[in-house]
């Protein structure tokens, strides 16, 4: 019987070390894949907002309400939403290339933030306008933005998340 163990011990692990080296494992099921990248959501089209020319047309951008909503931003972070400023468009008392912060507002507990584009915003940004020491705007002054597409970043400022949208300035009738 002791030859019998001996012999079936011998024969088994001679069998299970020829198994372990004529199937090694494949690379791919030890080794770790990137998952795959999911395809980017379709571009929205640009928010359309009229901005006219001339006055007194032109004050009609300031009943135009201007909101930015987002969410995915930290607890009660507040969220400053930015103008990217074109090359060749000047805004007053901003250096070329820099973007012009339009508004500003805190994120709820949630995450979620709101921020409306003031009507100071609309005149010294979108206007290029001053106000006067009466904290009327000068409509002399203006001298809108030219039409286009401009990009607006919602930017938190504790972490770092960006968010961007898109504005179409257009003439009237557009």
């Amino acid at each position: 019987m002791k030859k019998y163990s001996l012999f079936l011990s011998i024969f088994l692990i001679i069998v299970l070390l020829g198994a372990c080296q004529s199937a090694p494992p494949t690379l791919d099921w030890w080794s770790v894949q990137p998952l795959p990248v999911p395809p980017a959501p379709p571009e929205s089209p640009p928010l359309k907002v009229v901005l006219p020319t001339t006055l007194p047309a032109m004050m009609s951008i300031l009943q135009t309400r201007i909101i930015f909503t987002g969410s995915g931003y930290l607890p009660r972070e507040m969220v400053v939403v930015e103008m990217d400023v074109p090359p060749g468009v000047e805004i007053p008392a901003v250096k070329a290339g820099e973007p012009v912060g339009v508004a500003f507002g805190d994120a709820d507990e949630k995450g979620d933030f709101t921020a409306e584009v003031a009507a100071g915003s609309k005149i010294q940004t979108f206007l290029r306008g001053s106000i006067l020491p009466t904290l009327a705007p000068d409509p002399k002054s203006f001298n809108p933005i030219p039409h286009g597409i401009y990009t607006f970043r919602s930017i938190g400022t504790e972490s770092g998340r960006v968010a961007t949208s898109r504005i179409e300035f257009v003439p009237p009738g557009k």
